[in-house]
């Protein structure tokens, strides 16, 4: 599906962000990505959730930097749909993506105690790989205007 097919189907719309919008997406991401590694001692569902919300943020960040954001119901499934298409070379990346919603909604929406160390360590381990993949393919006028990490 193209991005004109998802324009007509409405799932996205366009629009227009500035690089430090988009940087400030991206310092988000980084924050919920080292937040979930804090939580690996007190609850795997909420590390699972925040590395999670770290890739969904890079997410709509690359979106936003292509000119798009999510529209509609189902915001978040829009999201990674749309970077199936903006992302075909990382297919199997992206695909991982749809499954990480899936194990997510379940785990806030109906049923605690579904993630384990090694899977919550896991989509954390994701998350910063999907962060240095995504940041790469942006431009350095906007991942310049993420602060460096604290050493």
């Amino acid at each position: 599906m193209s991005f004109e097919e998802l324009l007509r189907r409405r799932t996205v719309e366009r629009v227009t962000v500035t690089s430090r919008e988009i940087a400030e997406l991206l310092a988000l991401s980084k924050r919920d990505i080292k937040a979930a590694g804090a939580m690996l001692g007190t609850d795997l569902d909420w590390a699972f959730a925040i590395a999670y919300n770290g890739v969904l943020q890079m997410s709509i960040a690359y979106m936003n930097h292509l000119g798009y954001r999510p529209r509609g119901e189902g915001k978040h499934y829009n999201t990674f749909r749309f970077m199936e298409e903006a992302l075909p070379e990382d297919a199997q990346m992206i695909r991982r993506l749809q499954k990480l919603r899936r194990k997510r909604n379940t785990t806030i929406y109906e049923q605690s105690g579904l993630v384990s160390d090694k899977e919550a360590r896991d989509v954390i381990s994701f998350a910063s790989r999907y962060y240095a993949s995504i940041e790469a393919k942006l431009p350095r006028d906007i991942t310049g205007q993420v602060p460096k990490e604290d050493a």
